[in-house]
């Protein structure tokens, strides 16, 4: 193995509080024991040479003050953002499957926990044969960004955009959360949530969990995929709205709640400026709704719960922690729900049918009670499940997936 030292340098520089996804994203880390990163391998442009791989990394390093960034401790975490610096990539040879060595090397970067207060937050490596780069693999912590503002990155980085960066970057949005705008906006979030903690019903660890008590399921349905544009269409309720009704009676089906509350992710992208920001902006935010009705009547609840809950999404989660140590509540009993999908195409048409339940392997640590992610891939609606078998089942887990999908599958007649 070889090193490469990429010197960078960058504009801003600076100490200052963390923004807010950057808080949220650290509380989560420490609930659940992990330092979530983010990232992977993927092929080299036919071409390339080792030296325009560096000056990629090199341009991320420089265009986005997440990738300069470290914490600090004093008595709070604070980001230091810094001007310059060395970033080391290792290049490994090989004469075996490129695609396998660099899994390797991505495990071993996944599982090595990094010190977020000396180390540059991006690790990377180049995987060569004969020569010639064949993979990079590239992982950060979530703190560095979001899903979304890693698509951002990589589309810049592969385009070499050289107009200054859209939107704010972490010091900029710091001095704005910290505005009496900003300040306005976390306030009425904080009492969103204030509004409706009294009619929230927390789930209790009263199981004996399994020995794996964190396991992670896949729920792939072609039949939920091609039935929720039916609904939308017979009921004129889009389809993200139509999911999270389903997804929240179903966890008052199988829970014997009535009101059910879901901590939904919300990305808060579609605030002004903030589409293409580099930083993490997601957070959870407070959906209530009582769904012990038909769906047709629950649509119209949970779209209003919805917007509300998206309204609130963005706020200094110190301040919300205050609140809810005050009122003695603990959401993160709730169940978590994340709309991850990047399709919005209608699926074909297919025969109602079971989709396909399998238990994968393991969530990485301590997690929600159940944290349900949707994606597509062709032809089907993709529900990845993480759940703590504390608080609800196997058998529980697998019945909310299978529910959802009955009642998207149902609600395609009135």
């Amino acid at each position: 193995m070889d090193r490469i030292d990429v010197a960078f340098r960058g504009e801003g520089s600076g100490v200052a509080e963390l923004t807010w996804g950057q808080q949220s994203m650290l509380l989560t880390m420490d609930r659940e024991r992990s330092w979530l990163p983010m990232g992977g391998h993927q092929p080299v442009a036919p071409g390339a040479t080792l030296a325009d791989v560096v000056d990629e990394l090199r341009y991320s390093q420089e265009r986005y003050q997440s990738f300069r960034t470290r914490l600090l401790h004093d008595g709070r975490p604070m980001q230091q953002v810094h001007a310059a610096g060395t970033v080391t990539v290792e290049v490994y040879e090989t004469s075996d499957d490129p695609v396998a060595f660099a899994a390797e090397v991505e495990h071993a970067y996944r599982t090595a926990q990094p010190d977020l207060t000396a180390d540059w937050p991006l690790r990377a490596a180049v995987i060569c044969r004969d020569g010639r780069p064949e993979r990079l693999v590239a992982i950060m912590p979530h703190l560095v960004t979001d899903a979304t503002g890693a698509g951002v990155m990589v589309a810049e980085a592969t385009a070499r955009v050289a107009t200054p960066v859209t939107g704010p970057q972490p010091l900029e949005l710091t001095a704005w959360q910290r505005s009496p705008a900003g300040e306005r906006c976390s306030t009425a979030a904080v009492r969103h949530w204030e509004r409706h903690l009294p009619s929230v019903t927390v789930l209790s660890p009263t199981l004996r969990p399994d020995p794996q008590q964190f396991p992670k399921a896949r729920f792939t349905s072609p039949a939920m995929a091609s039935a929720a544009p039916a609904v939308a269409a017979r009921t004129g309720v889009d389809p993200a709205t139509i999911l999270s009704t389903a997804f929240m009676m179903a966890v008052g089906q199988v829970t014997g709640t009535v009101q059910v509350a879901v901590r939904h992710l919300v990305g808060n992208r579609f605030r002004a400026g903030l589409a293409e920001v580099v930083s993490p902006l997601a957070q959870l935010g407070l959906c209530v709704a009582d769904v012990a009705v038909p769906l047709d009547e629950a649509l119209g609840r949970v779209a209003r719960a919805s917007l509300a809950a998206h309204k609130h999404a963005y706020y200094n989660p110190l301040q919300l922690a205050d609140l809810l140590a005050r009122t003695d509540t603990d959401t993160t009993r709730t169940v978590c729900y994340n709309d991850r999908r990047t399709s919005r195409a209608a699926a074909p048409d297919t025969p109602a049918g079971d989709g396909l339940f399998e238990w994968v392997g393991a969530s990485t640590g301590p997690t929600e009670p159940l944290f349900l992610h949707i994606d597509d891939e062709p032809g089907a609606l993709v529900l990845t499940i993480d759940v703590d078998t504390a608080f609800l089942s196997r058998t529980d887990a697998e019945a909310i997936a299978r529910t959802m999908e009955s009642i998207i599958v149902k609600g395609r007649t009135a």
